[in-house]
Parts: C-alpha cells; structure tokens; sequence
C-alpha cells in the first residue's frame, strides 16, 4: 500500500486504503493535470501513466515508451517532465567511473511511492506478482535514501551503475571523496552473486563502502560488504550510519 501517511493514518482497512489511492490517481489526473492545462490530451496522458507504472525502477528508453504508446517521443519526453514537476517521479542518473568501461548512459525512473504505483498502473485489486516485487522493493529504498538525504542535509548525489555485459548496482551515493554503493534484493536470502557488481566497484577502489539489503530477517556479512534486512537498513540509514 506504500508509504503515504494520509493513506495509513485514514484508512482502518486494506480495502480503504485502496479507495483513497485509487481516489488519488483520479485526482492527480482531474485537478493537477486537467484543472492545471499541463497537457493538451489527457486521455493519451492517462495511457502514458499506465506505462510509464510499467517502467517504474528501470531504465528508460523514452523512445521506447513512445513507440508502445503511439505517440511523438517530444510527447513522452514532456509528461516525464511533467511527473518530476509534480513530484510524482524522479529521474537516477547513470554513473560515471573513472575506469575505461563502457556504461549504460539511460537513467531510471522511479515513482515517489510504491502504492501510487500500483494505483496508476490499477494494479491495486490484484495480487501482487513475483515480477512486481523487485521494483517495487527497490522504489521504497531509493526514496528512504533521499528522505534521509534530505531530512539530515547529507548532501552528495545518487546514481546506478550498469555496464552491457550485465554489471549493475542499484544505488551510489557520492560527495566528494565518499562513496557508498548499495544493492537491494527482493529476496529473503542473500547469494554471494548479489554482491558482484559491489565486490567489482570495491576492487577498483571507487566505492568506499558497500551494503547489501534483503527481505531477510539476519544482519550478515559478505567479505566487506554489510548486509540488512529492510528494517535494520532503515534504522541504520536514520541513525547517520549508511550514507555521510
């Protein structure tokens, strides 16, 4: 149901709280976008959001997502725009190392909750499936990162990493000479190939730390890197001891 307080502080119910993150989807496309004239057509908006819920945690081609929806990649371009204006996304940059590998150069996308997700995507009455659950996880630590990000003024800039031979790390966080890589896995075990793209980066010296986070219910340690279950990395990300 994500992390909305107006969501759990109203809703006594699962049932309820899906009333009121439907309700918002509804609202968010009548007055925000409709009441605002941010677009010229809503119903091709309306489509867009639906699929732009289906990339939500992955990297975005907008060409891509203008070919499925039929429309003029200018289009897709500027409701992007219009997500990350209203809050309702955020872009994640590609990062850069000072290795000569070649890096995916796309950013991410992700929305700014997990239940408006599924709200957009009216996904909200069904099960959740097996293929939603990485992104999904995924989206909550990105933005318990920023939240803390921002709650204690760290600073610094976030990023992913991915290189074509398949490489890819989740989250880098740097400022100036610090840099934190952190991977999160929907699982509830952690495998040593989890760590890969971490062990890779802390070899060639361009992550200072590196932490690992699980569905799993035991702090464990693989070689330099910390692994914590969800609640453990919350906990630990507020006390100032993941990032600064």
């Amino acid at each position: 149901m994500g992390g909305l307080p107006a969501v759990w502080a109203d809703a006594p119910t699962d049932a309820a709280r899906i009333d009121i993150l439907e309700a918002s989807a509804e609202n968010y496309l009548t007055q925000e976008i409709r009441q605002e004239g941010l677009v010229k057509n809503l119903a091709s908006f309306s489509r867009f959001l639906e699929i732009a819920s289906l990339v939500d945690a992955q990297v975005v081609n907008v060409a891509g997502v203008a070919r499925d929806e039929g429309v003029a990649r200018p289009t897709v371009q500027g409701f992007f725009e219009i997500l990350v204006d209203t809050l309702i996304g955020v872009w994640l940059p590609a990062w850069r190392s000072r290795a000569k590998m070649k890096e995916v150069a796309h950013p991410k996308f992700y929305f700014f909750d997990t239940g408006a997700v599924r709200a957009l995507a009216r996904r909200l009455r069904e099960p959740l499936a097996s293929d939603e659950r990485g992104a999904l996880f995924e989206t909550w630590a990105l933005h318990e990162l920023r939240a803390h990000q921002n709650r204690a003024s760290r600073g610094g800039e976030f990023s992913y990493w991915r290189t074509p031979p398949g490489s890819e790390l989740d989250f880098i966080w740097t400022r100036a000479s610090q840099s934190v890589g952190i991977e999160v896995k929907a699982s509830e075990r952690w495998r040593r190939e989890d760590g890969a793209a971490l062990r890779e980066l802390m070899a060639t010296r361009n992550l200072k730390r590196a932490f690992g986070v699980y569905r799993g219910s035991t702090s464990l340690r693989d070689g330099e890197i910390e692994v914590l279950p969800a609640a453990v990395f919350a906990q630990r990300l507020r006390a100032g001891e993941v990032i600064g």
